[in-house]
């Protein structure tokens, strides 16, 4: 069975869905951190036109692993977990995501990485372009001042101090640009099941997911 997550960033989707599987013992596909990858490779690199980012899509060498620490991601040898979730990187990756030519060769990744098993995916797109055939889609929002609030206990966590105003301005500013955009918007398909975790703590959000899961797996089950 495919879970297909989509939502806007800072909804809350990749701590909730991160929990959600291991709860379930169920593999996860984070999406966000293969954009999060060619993000920082292309920092790394100095890349920034459409056709040098593909380039560094089409050879990326990503992988998941699962450790004690939770799923860490890599490139090649190099454990870039924490990295690819660093302010710069963050600020980078909305450019990448809107560029045609990296979502498509993105696009075979993502399959062929989520179609092992049990599996949630997470992403912006998944219900509508990678898995329009998941057994289950769910769309997650919320204001933009509370997945700021969440943004930014992120970042002081890390001991990285970010403005209120100014994470709630970018988030606006890419809702606008991932709702626009030409390739892959972000949309919230027809039959999605909508979460609103404005009010939601992070435990609440996660109970809501299983149950959803759990519904819809009985359901599958259970059909003639």
């Amino acid at each position: 069975m495919i879970v297909a997550v989509d939502g806007p960033s800072g909804a809350g989707k990749s701590t909730v869905c991160r929990e959600a599987a291991k709860r379930l013992s169920w593999n996860l596909l984070d999406t966000g951190a293969i954009y999060r990858c060619v993000a920082l490779l292309s920092l790394e690199s100095g890349v920034q036109d459409e056709a040098g980012c593909g380039a560094i899509a089409a050879d990326l060498p990503i992988r998941f692993e699962a450790s004690a620490r939770g799923q860490r991601v890599f490139l090649g040898a190099r454990d870039v977990t924490e990295k690819i979730r660093s302010f710069e990187v963050t600020q980078r990756v909305n450019d990448v995501a809107t560029m045609g030519l990296v979502r498509a060769e993105l696009l075979g990744i993502q399959r062929r990485l989520g179609r092992v098993g049990d599996v949630i995916v997470e992403g912006r797109d998944i219900g509508s372009v990678v898995f329009p055939d998941a057994g289950l889609k769910v769309f997650y929002t919320a204001t933009p001042e509370a997945r700021a609030r969440r943004r930014q206990r992120e970042f002081l966590a890390k001991g990285e101090t970010i403005d209120f105003e100014e994470v709630v301005a970018q988030i606006r500013l890419r809702d606008e640009t991932e709702y626009r955009r030409e390739h892959s918007p972000l949309i919230q398909c027809p039959d999605a099941v909508v979460l609103d975790t404005s009010a939601l703590d992070f435990e609440g959000s996660c109970q809501a997911l299983m149950s959803l899961i759990e519904e819809r797996r009985h359901c599958l089950e259970v059909k003639p």
